[in-house]
């Protein structure tokens, strides 16, 4: 994550990298989001899922930090199983973020075969939040 940070000049993944290396574990997440459902809402962007299958067909953006397009209703209950993990963890008294970069990196080392999109949640059960007091460099 630091070093892909530092490549894509984006700061939270430096912070989120060191978080990462101070934590117990990392919980990841994923959904392959581009085989839609067949309902037709549009979410995606398309008017219908066989004009998303074109598209990511089309493979436009393959080189996207997620590529897509992604079917939202696939999205949105990944949405929902990470929101219950992190409450979970909480419940427990497991400190954790949701943290995007963790999911770009685990996609980009071929983790989570088959998925498009995923996030990873970092852990750790201490007496200080580590990821509560983020510092970014000054620009």
């Amino acid at each position: 994550m630091i070093k892909t940070g530092k490549e894509l000049k984006i700061e939270f993944f430096r912070v989120n990298g060191k978080q990462m290396k101070a934590s117990d574990a990392t919980l990841v997440i994923g959904v392959e989001g581009r085989t839609p459902l067949g309902i037709n809402c549009g979410g995606c962007g398309f008017v219908s899922c066989a004009e998303m299958i074109k598209a990511v067909k089309a493979g436009k953006n393959k080189k996207a930090l997620y590529p897509g397009p992604n079917c939202v209703m696939k999205i949105s209950d990944l949405g929902i199983a990470v929101g219950s993990a992190v409450k979970t963890a909480s419940i427990h008294n497991v400190d954790n973020r949701v943290m995007f970069s963790a999911g770009v990196i685990a996609l980009k080392l071929g983790m989570l075969k088959g998925c498009s999109v995923a996030y990873g949640i970092p852990l750790k059960a201490s007496g200080k939040n580590i990821f509560w007091d983020m510092k970014f460099a000054e620009h």
